[in-house]
């Protein structure tokens, strides 16, 4: 037990990749005693820990094998006349299993599953976007990757297993039965299988080998329902992770201060999208006319309600965002052009009972998040409180993804991948007259540090998004961009978010086309 400020040190083993999990609980005063992990002084991540019973939390991985030095440190201490805040360690597990719900991906320079490994290591989410090597010591043609991990389903019920291939062949797997069997390079297709599962732990496999070319691959197991609608306002449903806030076990990932030095170092502040690069929104009531839209990505079609005056962004994305008031459906195009009524992508989402987010496809964003999930709205502004998490862009984003995102439009092997969420320091006081904030960059903030972000794009610059005002919004506070001082105090969290209890929308849904 550490009563006051102090370590607790030991030495440790590690492989290629391993976890590390402490068995810890808290004497709470006035808040929570803060646990940081440090391997040899690098810091793997920091807990909070909540519970009074002895609870397992995650503090992190490394991928440096060896004999090190792993230190616990206790330094928010706190005590008054009433209480004393300290933290007990019981255990800790070093392991080179990945943790549920993370997915042990094997990286073959074969297209066979065959041989020993290129590289062994825990990810979150299998596939990505590949024009060339998907990982360090790859090759960038005829390779493949085998996925297996322990998935956790909260529930008994009916899921759905969709694998989407663009140039690849794959198969996937639920507690070794074959589910998905497309060992064929297919170009940008969607195999999906239902499967009633009972509660608890499962297997979950999936592999995909590639040739020469391109390289796209995205799994997502997830439940088939629809959630309930959130009745605040907010887009999505009420259990989405863009409505949900950040856990108490969330925990900083051991990458985080590379990729904030490397951010900072690119940027100026985090800039507002709020007229261009960001989406005009339009809600189309019941009577509205109908007409059609070609999509040209994918040869299709989409007959949606539309106003002859209603317009995209003027910048070269031409995002526009239409809500069907009587289905709830919600169409968002990129690059639309309401002369010739085509657009270059689009998607549909369920936009009050969906999560906001969606199947890998051709694409309509980086992420295959939705333009409204994360945005902030005129609505945010006038309550004085942003309720819900945002969305944000940044360069050097890595051709993975992590879950909610389910595709990456990044190129750097090293960089962020797309899903990932963020959040600002919570140890900042927003109110520090010295960081001299005006009110609605007060709320920017906190909402940053209650609910945090999700990469969900590539872009040159950092940047948040609200609702463009090309569509005749106007703000009675103007949301505003974050100076340069709050970017180094940013932090990447540990992807921890399973798709399972998620709904993502699809693109053969014909209830929204």
């Amino acid at each position: 037990m550490l009563w006051s400020p102090g370590d607790l040190a030991m030495p440790v083993t590690t492989t290629t990749t391993t976890s590390v999990t402490v068995r810890a609980r808290a004497l709470l005063c006035q808040g929570a005693p803060v646990l940081t992990a440090r391997l040899d002084g690098t810091t793997l991540g920091a807990i909070e820990v909540t519970s009074t019973e002895f609870t397992e939390f995650n503090v992190g991985a490394t991928t440096t094998p060896g004999s090190h030095q792993l230190t616990f440190t206790y330094d928010n201490d706190f005590a008054d006349r009433t209480c004393d805040r300290s933290v007990s360690i019981d255990s800790v597990v070093i392991s080179d299993a990945c943790g549920v719900n993370q997915y042990r991906a094997r990286y073959y320079n074969n297209t066979s599953l065959e041989g020993a490994p290129a590289l062994t290591r825990c990810e979150n989410a299998p596939g990505g976007s590949f024009t060339g090597s998907p990982a360090p010591g790859v090759d960038a043609d005829n390779f493949s990757v085998d996925f297996e991990g322990t998935i956790n389903f909260p529930t008994s019920d009916t899921y759905a297993l969709s694998s989407t291939l663009g140039n690849v062949g794959a198969r996937a797997w639920l507690d070794g039965t074959l589910v998905d069997d497309s060992w064929t390079a297919e170009s940008w297709t969607t195999q999906r299988s239902t499967r009633f599962v009972t509660a608890g732990h499962h297997t979950v496999r999936a592999a995909y080998f590639s040739t020469t070319g391109d390289a796209n691959y995205g799994f997502v197991a997830a439940r088939e329902s629809l959630g309930t609608n959130a009745g605040t306002g907010n887009y999505f449903a009420a259990d989405s992770i863009w409505n949900t806030p950040l856990p108490a076990t969330a925990t900083v990932d051991p990458r985080s201060a590379g990729w904030v030095a490397q951010l900072d170092a690119a940027v100026d502040g985090v800039s507002m999208n709020s007229t261009d690069w960001t989406t005009t929104v339009y809600n189309a009531p019941a009577g509205t006319p109908t007409t059609d839209v070609a999509i040209t990505n994918n040869g299709t079609s989409l007959t949606i309600p539309w106003q002859s005056w209603w317009s995209p962004t003027a910048d070269s994305d031409g995002h526009i965002a239409i809500i069907d008031d009587a289905t709830g459906c919600l169409y968002e195009f990129q690059s639309f052009d309401r002369d010739a009524m085509t657009a270059i992508a689009s998607a549909s989402y369920n936009v009050a009972t969906g999560s906001g987010n969606h199947i890998a496809g051709p694409a309509h964003s980086g992420g295959e998040t939705s333009y409204l999930a994360g945005m902030i709205t005129p609505q945010d502004m006038d309550a004085g409180v942003i309720d819900h998490a945002l969305r944000y862009a940044m360069p050097n984003n890595a051709p993975t993804f992590v879950y909610p995102g389910t595709r990456s439009d990044g190129s750097e092997l090293d960089g962020v991948p797309e899903g990932t969420r963020m959040r600002l320091d919570p140890a900042i006081d927003v109110d520090d007259p010295a960081l001299a904030l005006t009110p609605a960059q007060r709320m920017v903030a906190r909402a940053l540090q209650t609910y945090g972000g999700f990469n969900a794009d590539s872009s040159s610059s950092f940047a948040l998004y609200a609702r463009s005002t090309a569509d005749g919004t106007s703000y009675s506070v103007p949301p505003e961009p974050l100076p340069d001082s709050l970017v180094s105090r940013m932090q990447f969290l540990t992807p921890e978010a399973s798709s399972v209890p998620m709904f993502f929308d699809r693109a053969d849904d014909t209830s929204c086309q």
